[in-house]
């Protein structure tokens, strides 16, 4: 199975802290069922002197110290694949290049969107931002925005078809899978992610999912989560 939101690349954003943490949390998603990694950093463009070019030069160098490390010492673990989580932004639609962003030669995006209550301009902007770029959206982790936003505003979001993460700690969260439960039959929710920033901070959670999410979503949402895993990895296998 696969992990696709994950901030396992050494001191880059608020995830590991260090290659030994990033390496900590591999291990740790190994023992969890996990083959393949995404690792998702966070991208800001409001960021100060923040581009796009500075993001992948900073993450190719984190990148290559962890799988140094790794080839060093012979583990045996997950395999990375290079990704970002971004934030949804005006200044983002704005630039140049977006699509360098989008997870490893393939045209897909984790995107995060405002942790405020959404409008209807936000779904344009993002329907514009797809289309005009050519860019297939996955949704970052559709169960940390149940505080804040309507049943009215995930109504509109799920009927633009589009597919969407959860993170594998929300089979702990009674209100998520409250206001989800709908989802997570209809087939829209296709892929689980660790959002693992630490082995303190946020750890991998994958063990309660695997043991809680049966009787929270059944057989179908199960199936359709392996289904949409497996052609994921044959995609980033055979790029």
């Amino acid at each position: 199975m696969i992990d696709v939101h994950s901030h396992i690349l050494p001191e880059f954003d608020d995830g590991a802290k260090s290659v030994d943490e990033s390496i900590n949390m591999l291990k740790i998603l190994k023992d969890q069922g996990i083959t393949h990694v995404i690792a998702t950093p966070h991208f800001k463009m409001t960021d100060s002197k923040k581009s796009i070019d500075d993001f992948l030069i900073k993450r190719k160098k984190s990148y290559q110290k962890l799988i140094s490390e790794i080839e060093k010492q012979g583990l045996d673990l997950p395999k990375i694949f290079l990704g970002a989580e971004v934030l949804l932004t005006m200044d983002f639609v704005e630039a140049m290049d977006k699509n360098r962003l989008c997870i490893e030669n393939t045209d897909i995006m984790l995107i995060e969107l405002p942790y405020y209550e959404w409008q209807s301009w936000m779904f344009r902007m993002l329907g514009d931002l797809c289309k005009e770029n050519n860019i297939v959206p996955i949704i970052a982790h559709a169960d940390r925005y149940v505080d804040f936003v309507s049943n009215e505003m995930y109504e509109q979001l799920f009927s633009l078809g589009y597919k969407t993460q959860v993170n594998a700690e929300f089979v702990c969260d009674k209100l998520a899978v409250k206001k989800l439960k709908k989802w997570l039959k209809s087939g829209q929710i296709c892929y689980v992610g660790s959002d693992a920033h630490g082995i303190d901070f946020r750890p991998p959670t994958f063990d309660s999912y695997f043991n809680k999410i049966k009787k929270i979503a059944g057989d179908d949402f199960i199936k359709n989560i392996e289904i949409h895993s497996a052609e994921l990895i044959e995609k980033l296998e055979n790029k």
